[in-house]
């Protein structure tokens, strides 16, 4: 049987390679002797986004650019040897495939993709489920076309509650599930096989994907409370570096040393959700500082586990040890698990 992966497979972006990863593995494990690959398809608007060089209408802007070359460069091909070494990709071929699963991570998000229905299944005609889709608050449900794909699904599985919500309101479905990432399938032994021992100890990890304009200045006050140094992982070094000089500014990270960085540090500080998700996977204290767009992802993720008050807006004096999130987290990953045993079974009478 051969079975196939749609997502963001050649983003540039920790979270997306991982979660392809943990899912390429999970299935590996589901489907002993499945032929289990990545489709190599690349959406437009994605690729675009990563691109080294973009003409900017201001000159000033392209200057900039071109000063950041080397560092995007050497990023580009750390990224590129994990997909070579982790990711098994084959060729756009969907007639060869007998069940795509769509997801995980944004695939959804209309905003991302530019309305690309072929993550939701257009032009594929085998079984279509989807493990842990989401749009982080945007897909348009006003277009009859994503109703009647989404009707096609012969199984929906979405990331957040909010999302299969929305879905199960837009077909009518009452078979809608909601399932944790799936970097959580994956033990924490799991990933420490791939991450990378950091040189440094005793540090805070500090990780921003969403903007919060108080970002560093939080960061900079926690370092100040616990006498630790901070490592801030960033894709690109920028003047930042110059005006926060508390914190070793780091780019060029790969991601088995993104995943030491975090598996190791005393506190982790973030506004990504991947960043929070292997915080709780390495059981990591964390803060996650208070975003304005597609939080919802993250309220879910940690409402689940039950530690939304690891959502702040400032970090205090104060910073406290989180507990008993392990058991919450451990009966999310295992429902996670149930439902996707259910659809491999579903795939294998099919």
């Amino acid at each position: 049987m051969k079975i196939g992966i749609l997502t963001f497979h050649n983003a540039d972006n920790y979270g997306a390679v991982l979660q392809c990863y943990a899912l390429q593995e999970v299935l590996k494990r589901k489907f002993p002797n499945g032929d289990i690959s990545v489709i190599d398809y690349r959406n437009g608007r994605i690729e675009k986004s990563y691109k080294i060089i973009q003409l900017r209408k201001k000159t000033i802007s392209n200057i900039i650019q071109f000063i950041y070359i080397p560092s995007l460069l050497k990023e580009r091909r750390l990224f590129r040897s994990f997909r070579r070494r982790f990711i098994n990709v084959s060729p756009v071929s969907y007639s060869e495939y007998d069940v795509i699963f769509y997801g995980s991570d944004q695939i959804w998000n209309f905003e991302i993709t530019g309305s690309d229905l072929l993550y939701l299944g257009k032009d594929f005609n085998g079984i279509k489920i989807s493990y842990a889709a989401s749009d982080g608050g945007q897909i348009s449900d006003d277009r009859t076309e994503v109703k009647d794909l989404l009707l096609k699904f012969d199984k929906i599985s979405c990331r957040e509650k909010s999302l299969a919500k929305k879905v199960t309101a837009l077909t009518a479905r009452h078979d809608i599930k909601t399932v944790c990432d799936p970097v959580f399938l994956l033990s924490k032994t799991d990933w420490m096989k791939i991450a990378i021992l950091p040189k440094e100890q005793n540090y805070i990890l500090a990780y921003k994907m969403s903007e919060n304009p108080d970002f560093d200045r939080e960061v900079e006050k926690a370092s100040q409370y616990l006498g630790k140094p901070v490592i801030q992982i960033v894709y690109q070094k920028s003047v930042r570096k110059f005006f926060y000089k508390k914190q070793n500014i780091v780019a060029g990270v790969s991601v088995g040393q993104f995943l030491g960085y975090l598996a190791y540090a005393d506190l982790v500080i973030t506004t990504s959700f991947h960043g929070t998700a292997f915080s709780l996977i390495f059981e990591r204290p964390f803060y996650v500082l208070k975003i304005k767009k597609r939080s919802e992802r993250i309220i879910d993720l940690i409402s689940s586990v039950g530690c939304i008050d690891r959502y702040v807006e400032n970090i205090s004096e104060k910073i406290e040890k989180i507990d008993s999130v392990q058991s919450l987290l451990q009966e999310y990953i295992n429902s996670s698990d149930i439902i996707l045993d259910e659809y491999v079974k579903f795939v294998s009478k099919g």
